[in-house]
């Protein structure tokens, strides 16, 4: 069997020195210009990142994470969010991701996390132009791969997400790992694509690792046809531009069996699982146990087994078809897994940059129109349109090199699998719709089925945990730029007759989309007048949308125009500055195009205080009242100041950050010491969501229809202050006035309940109940109902305990009635891992502790001063952790000791001692 060529490409050149710097210069302007023009006004300025996740939660959560590293803890549990919840679990806390030591700089917070979020920037544009470089490509070619890559709308605006920003920069690396792996059939490799896969995973990406993976294992079928083919036809090697030429046939390599392509996957697999085993383990038990576990019917061929052995109620209507090929369950992690779908319409922007309408900061998005338009994962998908064109000049499925088929396929397979949930279904019932007259809610599979997404969540194991198919335009826009670098050194050896015909095609094309837009103002108006405000940046701007159009396409008509121009006489008459111009146009082309999609606000809004936690504060000093306690904060659902839609703003994005940070959302309690008991992340533990789904089943409704729990659900939660809308009165509260402000914060109130519960109570009435086993949502909900309103009327969970376990607690049968009156229970020691709290009894009795019951946690008791004693944790009242004891004085101390955190760490850190001594012993340039 012959081997290939690392690269597939090849690519040499003996240029003069002068032309060397000329061409690093080029270089440098080309990404230092994108990088100021999108990052300036944060680097150059005492301003920050003020736009979605970026302010309102990884801001606050890095913050947090960092503050327990500094008072010498590990972050492993967060008393602060929902009850409780490991933090471990939750992957974009990315706690043990090493890039995290950006935060360690003797700088500010705020700085550290700027730098951690550009330098992941660069980090793409390098990583894509080395893996360019593979190919044996032109330093200029390699940059213009680098630079549509990092700057493109798929990869940019990923700094509002970090944890996916920190994927996309890795993945370069890791199909440069691939390449060496898999044709260079190097161990070294796989272990290198194994270690790029595990600091994915460390930090927060586990999906792009497995899509990494899932690339990787094509191109080991692609070079394995291609061998096929050379067996057949006669030996090959691989020349510049990717041609083929006959060379002598190399026989099978020594030691085979260890080289097998498939093999050195397998070891990237097990090195990557390995070395990231200390994020791994904690989160796969959590998955387990959080939303994304839960369904009715499966999901996927590998939850059949589990729903076949799963007891149901009766009446059950779920089904193995139900589930595969039927609609998505509303509510559930099923319909969350196609959220951010990509309409086909959208790819319409690779070419015409934001020609579908800028979301912000006015509403000018004319293709909310569309009434199959979904959720928008990023503004734009515009990587630049001479790599655009470029890439797809060279863009085969057959024939040409393993490295350009590769990438083809990639291209095209992550640009169908980022369609999502429309798929064939979606598709056979608009037809049905739009042709037949069927009703809306006529359907006859459910429109995600026959996607190749909906493939992806069927047929591959855990991948039904992952969701929102927008993420994988990450890989299309790699892929494109590859190719792209591919292509424009291929310029300079082939006439590009045909790539300046398609180009002078689609400059007219848009010339004449541009002259129609002229004629269709009135009709313009007609079609976007129903175009609703939106909640966030108000009223459509219709003459602003039609606007913008133009200028997409007048942009595409004059650089298409230049870019045709230059491919001609005046480009073969100056080959040399061919690529360097063509690299500076695109850096103009995708700043001007993406920049405005990095919003940032001056970093006296982050130092602002919020009037809802001053007047807790204020309010807990007249009491005299320490913490523990908790704060609701009612659903974001209708929940805007009532002037934004009705008014829009170009400082709409600082406004809604301010009133974010004002209000507590989702994640800003974190930085006021405040725990929240409805804390959005990207995963909770269901048996948590059907406590909250009870409760807002038996609740009340505020005035915008949105229901909120009951208080019987608030006060075993210990909830003390409410935040909700200011028309949403709440009953058995006190409402209290907000700290001044100016402005004062519009439509929020605060209320005060004197009479919540404590953290921690004793009850001596228990009632045990088997556990649940193979319980499906239905369950889980019936068995919360049961525990909290037993028929439908809330349970008095202050006297009397539901314990769900097969060892009954040693407690008496009749307790006396007046034996409470002596009884004393406080916390005295409040730790994120460490819970200890003094009990005095008369007589036995079961002590509550309001938060989350998980595995890892210790319980000891102290009774009487004497030794402690490790005593079983019992799981009370659903959600609970209940500890039986004895009549007298009492210690109790709960520790947070997760083994799996423990194995994790230790497999991780024999695992990259084992890796590092491998990879360093034989150093190879990479």
């Amino acid at each position: 069997m012959s081997r290939l060529p690392s690269a597939n490409i090849e690519f040499c050149t003996t240029e003069p020195c002068s032309y060397a710097w000329r061409t690093l210069t080029m270089l440098a302007l080309a990404i230092l210009g994108p990088f100021l023009w999108c990052f300036g006004s944060a680097m150059c300025t005492d301003r920050g990142f003020a736009f979605r996740d970026a302010a309102h939660f990884y801001y606050p959560l890095f913050d947090w994470t960092n503050r327990q590293w500094a008072s010498g803890q590990i972050p492993l549990w967060n008393p602060q969010e929902n009850c409780g919840l490991p933090v471990l679990a939750d992957g974009t806390s990315s706690v043990f991701y090493p890039g995290k030591l950006v935060f360690a700089l003797p700088l500010s917070y705020a700085w550290n996390f700027k730098l951690y979020t550009t330098l992941h920037v660069l980090l793409a544009a390098v990583a894509a132009f080395l893996l360019a470089r593979r190919w044996k490509v032109s330093p200029c070619a390699a940059g213009l791969a680098a630079l549509s890559y990092a700057f493109g709308g798929s990869v940019l605006f990923q700094y509002c997400n970090v944890v996916y920003l920190v994927g996309a920069a890795w993945l370069p690396l890791a199909l440069a790992a691939a390449d060496r792996a898999l044709v260079g059939r190097s161990w070294r490799g796989a272990l290198l694509l194994g270690a790029v896969l595990a600091l994915m995973v460390l930090g927060g990406d586990p999906q792009m690792a497995y899509h990494a993976g899932l690339l990787a294992a094509v191109y080991a079928w692609i070079l394995w046809r291609s061998e096929r083919r050379v067996r057949h036809s006669g030996d090959v090697r691989v020349t510049g531009g990717g041609g083929l030429a006959v060379a002598p046939r190399v026989g099978r390599p020594s030691g085979s069996r260890l080289r097998n392509r498939f093999a050195l996957l397998a070891l990237a697999a097990i090195a990557a699982w390995a070395l990231s085993a200390i994020q791994v383990l904690p989160s796969s038990e959590w998955s387990r146990q959080s939303g994304r576990a839960a369904y009715r019917s499966p999901r996927s061929v590998y939850e059949i087994p589990a729903y076949l052995a799963q007891s149901r109620p009766e009446n059950d209507r779920s089904s193995i078809a139900r589930g595969l090929f039927g609609v998505p369950e509303l509510g559930m992690h099923h319909e969350h897994i196609y959220q951010f779908s990509v309409g086909p319409w959208r790819l319409a922007e690779l070419a015409w940059p934001n020609c579908t309408g800028q979301m912000f900061p006015l509403h000018r998005r004319w293709l909310s129109a569309v009434p199959a338009e979904g959720r928008v994962w990023t503004p734009s998908l515009y990587l630049g349109l001479v790599p655009l064109l470029l890439g797809l000049s060279v863009w085969r499925l057959r024939g040409g090199p393993p490295a350009v088929r590769w990438l083809s396929w990639a291209s095209l397979l992550a640009t169908l699998a980022a369609l999502g949930g429309y798929g064939a279904g979606w598709l056979l019932h608009e037809v049905r719709c739009g042709l037949l007259g069927a009703r809306a809610d006529d359907m006859l599979v459910g429109w995600p089925v026959g996607g190749l997404y909906w493939l992806l969540v069927v047929f591959l194991p855990g991948y039904v945990y992952f969701r929102y198919p927008a993420k994988l335009l990450v890989i299309a826009a790699l892929a494109l730029s590859q190719l792209a670098a591919i292509a424009l050194d291929r310029l300079g050896q082939h006439e590009p007759a045909t790539l300046r015909r398609w180009t002078l095609g689609f400059v007219l094309l848009s010339l004449a989309a541009y002259l129609a837009s002229w004629m269709i103002e009135p009709a313009w108006n007609a079609w976007t007048g129903h175009v609703r405000p939106d909640v966030l940046y108000g009223p459509f701007d219709a003459a602003g949308s039609l606007t913008g159009l133009r200028a997409s396409l007048l942009h595409a008509v004059l650089l298409g125009a230049l870019f045709w121009g230059l491919l001609g006489e005046a480009g073969r008459r100056s080959p040399r500055w061919l690529a360097p111009a063509l690299l500076l146009l695109t850096a103009a082309d995708v700043s001007m195009s993406n920049g405005w999609m990095v919003l940032t606000a001056p970093h006296s809004d982050w130092t602002e205080t919020s009037p809802v936690a001053d007047s807790i504060a204020a309010r807990e000093l007249q009491d005299g009242g320490e913490p523990p306690f908790r704060v609701f904060r009612g659903s974001r659902r209708h929940w805007y100041p009532p002037e934004w839609p009705l008014r829009g703003s170009s400082e709409r994005h600082r406004e809604s950050f301010r009133w974010d940070r004002q209000t507590l959302y989702p994640k800003y309690h974190l930085e006021n010491g405040l725990a929240i008991v409805e804390s959005y992340g990207s995963s909770s533990s269901y048996d948590y969501l059907a406590v909250l789904g009870a409760g807002r089943r038996y609740g009340w409704r505020r005035p915008d229809s949105v229901a909120e729990p009951s208080p019987a659900v608030l006060d075993v939660l210990g909830v003390k202050y409410l935040i909700l809308p200011e028309a949403a009165g709440y009953p058995f509260a006190e409402r209290l006035p907000l700290a001044a402000h100016r402005p004062p914060v519009p439509n929020t109130a605060l209320w005060h309940r004197p009479d919540a519960y404590p953290r921690a109570w004793i009850v001596r009435q228990v009632i045990t109940v088997p556990p649940l086993r193979r319980a499906g949502p239905d369950q889980i909900a019936r068995r919360t109902r049961q525990v909290f309103f037993p028929g439908d009327a809330p349970y008095d969970l202050r006297k009397t305990a539901v314990v769900e376990s097969d060892e009954k607690p040693s407690l008496p049968a009749n307790p006396p009635p007046d034996a409470a009156t002596d009884e004393r229970c406080q916390i005295v020691l409040n730790e994120p891992q460490r819970v200890e709290i003094d009990a005095e009894l008369p007589q036995p009795g079961l002590l509550v502790l309001s938060d989350l019951f998980y595995p890892g946690w210790t319980a000891t008791v102290s009774t009487d001063g004497g030794p402690p004693a490790v005593v079983p944790i019992f799981r009370t009242n659903r959600i609970m952790r209940g500890v039986a004891l004895p009549g007298g004085k009492h210690r109790i101390i709960f520790v947070y000791r997760p083994p799996l955190f423990y194995a994790g760490a230790a497999i991780s850190v024999l695992a990259w001692i084992a890796a590092g001594l491998a990879l360093v012993r034989r150093r190879r340039a990479f």
